[in-house]
């Protein structure tokens, strides 16, 4: 790992904002697929990611954001709902309230067809 690798070209190396990311990622993804397990709409599919951003500010570099976006196959669940629960699972699962306070949380959610 190098300074340039994690602030300007990762060139094939792992930051620790990518790590972040991975687990943000699964932790988000084991939490929403409970909440539809429990609401009854199991995921036949989901695919999620994280977007960890890590920016200078005046006080030096902080991890800024952290933006979860998910597509999945949910029978039996309309867009609102989806979208709703995965808002909850981000709000819940631990990754999360570590980083809550400190970091901007959001969730991008599209239920497909």
């Amino acid at each position: 790992m190098t300074w340039a690798s994690r602030t300007q070209t990762a060139d094939g190396r792992t930051s620790p904002e990518e790590l972040l990311a991975a687990a943000h990622a699964s932790c988000f993804e084991m939490a929403f697929s409970g909440r539809l397990a429990r609401n009854g709409t199991p995921a036949e599919k989901l695919a999620v990611s994280a977007t960890v951003t890590f920016d200078k500010t005046d006080a030096g570099w902080k991890v800024a954001a952290s933006a979860l976006t998910v597509h999945g196959r949910v029978p039996g669940i309309d867009a609102a709902t989806f979208a709703e629960l995965a808002s909850v699972a981000k709000d819940g699962c631990p990754i999360s309230g570590a980083l809550k306070g400190n970091v901007e949380l959001s969730v991008t959610a599209t239920l497909e067809g």
